[in-house]
């Protein structure tokens, strides 16, 4: 059995996967934004270990949330999913630390939690999204910025340096889960969670065809695709990390490799 910490799993894809693999007699821990969603979220998934809570959008919080995560450590599979966007409240909001939400949660929080975090034993994966195509590669103004396409596009190039670093030991991917009808999604998109929630819980296990992709790989329910081209740029990783080394102060931590 398996160890899984998934972020943002309050609700959506999150909660549906860990919901699908504590069934199934995996331990996943859960993650919640404040002490009132973290309650529902454990009684949505009565079977999961725990819930951690911390608020993605401050980084003196998600420093306290590795913290919290590493008491549990270690973990098989970390899933960076939590994220905002869309013409949420929280979407145009610059934060106590002066920078963007949407780059605070989307971006800097799993930049900062996969360095804080013991690395875990087998994967590593960044939830992104297809709006990654409309990113723009140049970073320009990054910590400012409210598009959701941006911020995406930053996940998967967190999911590429690291791959980059960790690749040979750990599997480290980025994922596009569908527009599917979530709080994120909204009422009209096409399809439901059930089926990006069942290629994530089986990927996190290292099961079926998902799991045996490349480090680096981006991939939806149906298989791997090409990326933005400005992803695969190593010299715009690494401006990527520089600019959130800068914001947060915590670098990247042991493992680190080139």
């Amino acid at each position: 059995m398996a160890r899984i910490f998934i972020t943002g799993s309050s609700d959506g894809i999150g909660q549906a996967a860990a919901k699908l693999l504590s069934e199934q007699g995996h331990s996943v821990v859960l993650h919640a934004r404040n002490a009132d969603r973290a309650a529902s979220a454990h009684k949505a998934v009565p079977k999961a270990e725990t819930v951690l809570v911390g608020d993605l959008s401050s980084i003196a919080e998600t420093k306290k949330l590795a913290e919290e995560a590493n008491k549990l450590s270690p973990f098989d599979t970390v899933i960076h999913n939590a994220g905002i966007g869309y013409g949420g409240t929280s979407s145009q909001e610059i934060t106590k630390d002066k920078i963007s939400a949407v780059f605070a949660v989307n971006t800097l929080a799993p930049y900062i939690l996969t360095c804080l975090m013991e690395r875990p034993k087998s994967r590593l994966l960044y939830m992104s999204s297809d709006s990654h195509y409309g990113g723009d590669e140049s970073l320009k103004n990054a910590t400012q910025s409210h598009s959701y396409g941006n911020s995406k596009l930053h996940d998967v190039m967190l999911a590429n340096a690291f791959a980059r670093r960790w690749g040979n030991e750990i599997q480290v991917v980025s994922m596009h889960p569908g527009w599917v009808r979530t709080k994120m999604g909204g009422s009209m998109a096409p399809g439901g969670s059930d089926k990006p929630a069942k290629a994530l819980a089986e990927w996190a296990v290292g099961k079926g065809p998902l799991a045996s992709l490349k480090s680096g790989a981006f991939f939806t329910t149906s298989g791997e695709e090409s990326a933005h081209p400005g992803a695969g740029k190593v010299e715009k990783q690494e401006e990527l990390l520089g600019i959130c080394r800068e914001v947060s102060g915590v670098g990247v931590g042991v493992g680190e490799s080139g």
